[in-house]
């Protein structure tokens, strides 16, 4: 049983936040970001929409939330914090905390991932607190899916380069990504979205759900799953179909230990499963006439099942993570740290793996890796241990065959598929991906761990303290991003204007924002670099050339990495050619081989 303070109607409980305001802004948050972009108009073509449309109304969840909980404490406002909430601030707390013994110098990308964490947090307790409707979970579902399906149109339409027909299309013809921006990213939103058709013909089962209604909804939450499920297909991307299998299992399994009527949920699961397998078999039949891409999915498969030790071409990222692991074991490289530290980290590798061909990439191409580089060997050890513990609960209930509510079921089984697919990509580093995370985290948590401590505050000082932060953290991330996309439409600005003082003065101002500050010393290279070539003066190339080197230092790049390598060249500078020399491979002793060209 839920605690009364969280029953419909029990201790005041919609005063936390207005029902009619919650649902609205979470369902904005879930089910809006993979379909908007945010074009030509800004300097990030991608993110801030994507952004804005997850984390803001998060926010203002949490602004009115935590004003609520301040002023009236936890009684009056129907709040709980669980355990697994608690452990969570608790992870939030260890990330603000360490600036002081890891080297930050990115305080961009460190306050981004931040305040990334802190909508995730966020997100979760506001969940845990209200979202209990399973009908409002039905119908985030259909609203995600209906956005999934509008995606593959997108993606069909690109890789025929036929995306000028459509102005709301993202304009990178040739990528079947549709609007997510990836397409690791592209195929784990069809997993996610075909994972959701499983569970809604599975609960369609019920018989809540009789004559012309119940066949409305499951015959058109088939035709949504087989038409996303060629969405996953077409995208080729292992990770999220394998993701799909897994969560599918788990299901399964979970709905045959703490089901009564586990056989009819099974047969319903193993039909809507039965629909993505034929979704397979049409596409690989369609292959022939160019409809779909299976060739290149086969492909990619077989490459995967013959060479086994290279992981999908992640075996070199991995070893070259390891070693920036290695460089910061402790400490770990900082909160969004790792994509600096990988040029360091591959010159560490290449001492012991000179057969390693030289790259550059923002990911570890897996986030368990990607976690235990930037936080350390003691904050991973933590937040795994955390992760084996919520592992047991779900063991925990298998093993006592305790019944499940269906929305709990659904929730351990996306977990699995998120958790699955960040063994080999980046789902935690999307949140427009990985919102859904906390709400499958509420709806498990609620049943999974039933009857065990809640860490609930008193009605007291704490309390309110607790709901002031919430608040006050919100506010801060509101101005933290307004100010963010201010300064990026100033950088937008001074790509489009030629007068040199203007645009000086664009990059200036977008340099006042915390959230764009290291954007905008990157951009003030390239300014003054164009300025120097202007005016022919060695002393405004030299400027450039300097402030460049300033930006590789917060933001090593290999696009960076190159253009400096020139610039050294060019002006005879010695001392930074052999600096910037030692991030390149190693050059083979004679007789030992042909180096590749470096890239």
């Amino acid at each position: 049983m839920r605690p009364p303070s969280l029953l419909p109607g029990g201790g005041g409980r919609r005063e936390l936040v207005p029902l009619w305001i919650f649902y609205p802004l979470i369902f904005v948050s879930l089910s809006l970001p993979n379909l908007v972009y945010s074009g030509t108009g800004w300097f990030d073509t991608l993110h801030i929409m994507k952004w804005a449309c997850t984390m803001l109304p998060v926010a203002a969840i949490s602004l009115i939330g935590g004003v609520t909980l301040a002023l009236s404490g936890p009684q009056r406002a129907g709040f709980r914090l669980d355990l697994f909430g608690a452990v969570w601030f608790a992870f939030l707390a260890f990330i603000s905390l360490q600036p002081l013994w890891a080297d930050i110098f990115a305080w961009s990308t460190y306050f981004k991932e931040w305040f990334f964490f802190a909508v995730l947090f966020a997100a979760y307790v506001f969940c845990y607190n209200l979202f209990d409707s399973e009908t409002a979970l039905r119908r985030v579902m259909w609203l995600a899916n209906l956005n999934a399906a509008v995606n593959v149109v997108f993606a069909e339409l690109l890789i025929r380069d036929m995306n000028g027909i459509c102005p709301l299309i993202m304009n990178v013809p040739g990528n079947y990504i549709g609007n997510t921006g990836q397409q690791e990213m592209f195929g784990l939103w069809m997993a996610m979205a075909a994972m959701n058709g499983v569970y809604l013909h599975m609960v369609y089962s019920s018989p809540l759900y009789e004559g012309a209604r119940r066949k409305f909804l499951t015959w058109g939450n088939l035709a949504l799953l087989a038409f996303n499920s060629w969405g996953l297909w077409n995208s080729t991307t292992r990770a999220g179909m394998l993701a799909l299998i897994t969560g599918t299992l788990v299901l399964s399994l979970a709905v045959c230990r703490c089901r009564g009527e586990c056989l009819v949920l099974l047969r319903r699961v193993g039909a809507a499963s039965a629909v993505v397998v034929l979704m397979l078999a049409a596409n690989i039949g369609t292959a022939y006439f160019g409809w779909s891409r299976a060739y290149t999915l086969i492909n990619k498969t077989s490459d995967m099942l013959l060479n086994t030790s290279n992981f999908g071409a992640r075996r070199e990222i991995w070893i070259t993570s390891w070693n920036v692991f290695k460089l910061h074991p402790f400490a770990g490289t900082g909160l969004g740290h790792y994509k600096w530290h990988y040029l360091e980290g591959q010159r560490e590798a290449f001492k012991t793996h000179p057969e390693l061909k030289w790259q550059f990439t923002y990911w570890a191409h897996s986030e368990y890796l990607q976690l235990l580089t930037e936080l350390g060997l003691f904050g991973a050890a933590a937040l795994f241990a955390a992760g084996a513990w919520w592992l047991a609960g779900f063991a925990r209930a298998l093993a006592l065959r305790r019944p499940l509510p269906p929305g709990t079921l659904w929730g351990c089984a996306m977990l699995f598929l998120i958790w699955f697919d960040a063994l080999f990509s980046r789902p935690f580093h999307r949140i427009e991906i990985v919102i859904w995370m906390p709400l499958a985290f509420a709806w498990a948590n609620r049943t999974l761990f039933d009857g065990e401590p809640r860490g609930s505050m008193p009605d007291g000082l704490a309390a309110r303290l607790f709901g002031a932060f919430a608040a006050a953290v919100a506010a801060a991330g509101l101005a933290f991003f307004y100010s963010g996309c201010v300064a990026d439409k100033c950088l937008r600005a001074a790509t489009l204007t030629k007068n040199a003082e203007l645009q000086r003065a664009f990059i200036d101002e977008a340099a006042k924002s915390l959230m764009e500050r290291d954007d905008a010393g990157e951009r003030l290279a390239y300014h003054l670099l164009a300025v120097a070539e202007a005016t022919g003066r060695p002393e405004d190339e030299r400027a450039g050339i300097e402030q460049l080197y300033r930006s590789f230092r917060t933001k090593p790049q290999a696009k960076q990495l190159v253009e400096l390598l020139r610039y050294a060249r060019e002006t005879k500078d010695l001392a930074m050619l052999g600096e910037l020399s030692t991030y390149l491979r190693p050059t083979p002793r004679s007789g030992g081989g042909a180096a590749d060209d470096e890239k």
